[in-house]
């Protein structure tokens, strides 16, 4: 019998949380045979499913503290695999032991920003000393291990270039998997376009991240209102934290603020609804590994605007409409053309949906089940190594 473990020991919630539940289910029904062991972090509330081939192992305190974690790595994690006859580790935290393992390894990236200048940049603007060495002895850390995984994978072609050059690694060594679409269903029927003097409802459903890029959103808008167009900006950011309320304090200064419809932190089921009360989806995001926001609103057939980078035009593919990423005034008359032309409308929000359709999280299990039986079938345990295994 195969022995997979799944590492999920930092993932807790948002779009890491929802990859690992989607590819679980149905690669563990792809192969029944297989035995799946997930470490859990002891943080995740919602449940996962109850499946009769996945053992699910918490380790508490192990994730509360970046050292404890980091121990763990090097010290419970091998003296699992060796436990459970592991024939793969598949990590999803982008991270690997750095020490030599005692079966194949499989790494998913899910961290665009450690490969990501614009990011670091960032990122390092908004913290002190001690917090950019921890940022900089994290990007070590996913560098260091994706040199000694066998195998990468990656949601984009985007990433997969960035990774290979600043790592060095042969391209051979990344496989491109995108993801399946989020927590969304895909619609049979895009959504249609405002009525006469309908409110025109333009939604960007995302946390917080310094790579997000409200302001250019903000001032968009902001110019929109100045012709008297009726609109409504609808937001998920929870209001309780302090990077929120920075946000919602520039939609303030921006004059933004009466039109905005914040819901903060919404369930899977009310996120579902909040997407299909849209007219337009604006994802501004400078920065990203994929961006299931952008694949949820094209299974609901909405249309869709992407700030003009290398990983949202990828994934948004022909049923995008990319803008200059700062540009503003751009991104205002792309929503008045498709709030004031019906023909317009229905046309991109009949691409979205196309092009939504395209994502699917049976595929990406497929291709990654393949994938672990390559790097499986060409492990040769090292000298070094100390397996159970005869």
């Amino acid at each position: 019998m195969t022995s997979v473990v799944i590492n999920a020991i930092s993932v807790k919630e948002g779009g890491s949380l929802v990859v690992l539940r989607e590819l679980l289910a149905c690669m563990s029904t792809i192969r029944p045979q297989w035995q799946w062991h997930v470490v859990l972090s002891s943080q995740v509330a919602n449940p996962l499913p109850a499946l009769p081939n996945v053992e699910y192992l918490r380790y508490p305190k192990v994730d509360h503290s970046g050292l404890r974690t980091r121990l763990w790595y090097e010290t419970g994690l091998p003296r699992l695999l060796d436990r459970v006859g592991a024939d793969i580790l598949f990590s999803t935290t982008n991270y690997l032991p750095l020490r030599s393992m005692p079966c194949s390894t499989l790494l998913l990236v899910q961290h665009a920003g450690h490969f990501s200048p614009l990011f670091r940049q960032l990122t390092e603007s908004r913290l002190g000393l001690l917090g950019r060495l921890a940022w900089l002895m994290k990007g070590r850390w996913v560098k260091s291990s994706v040199r000694l995984a066998d195998a990468v994978t990656v949601q984009t072609e985007a990433l997969a270039r960035q990774i290979a050059h600043e790592t060095r690694i042969p391209g051979d060594r990344i496989r491109i998997i995108p993801h399946g679409a989020g927590q969304a269903v895909l619609q049979s029927m895009p959504v249609i376009s405002p009525g006469l003097n309908e409110n025109f409802r333009v939604g960007y459903i995302t946390k917080y991240g310094v790579q997000k890029n409200f302001a250019v959103l903000f001032k968009a808008m902001a110019g929109l209102m100045t012709k008297g167009m009726p609109l409504t900006l609808v937001l998920t950011l929870s209001e309780g934290e302090p990077e929120n309320q920075e946000i919602l304090e520039s939609a303030r200064q921006c004059g933004v603020a009466n039109i905005i419809e914040n819901h903060g932190e919404l369930s899977a089921d009310e996120i579902c609804q909040l997407y299909r009360s849209l007219h337009a989806f604006v994802f501004p995001s400078l920065c990203e590994s994929f961006g299931f926001p952008m694949v949820e609103a094209m299974a609901y057939g909405i249309p869709f605007l992407v700030a003009d980078v290398d990983s949202n035009i990828e994934v948004g593919g022909a049923g995008a409409l990319p803008f200059p990423a700062q540009d503003a005034d751009t991104l205002a008359r792309e929503l008045e053309r498709l709030a004031s032309d019906a023909n317009w409308f229905k046309e991109r929000a009949q691409a979205s949906l196309k092009r939504g359709a395209e994502f699917n999280w049976k595929q990406a299990a497929d291709k990654t089940i393949i994938l672990m039986e390559e790097i499986m079938a060409k492990h040769v345990p090292l000298p070094a190594q100390n397996s159970n295994k005869q």
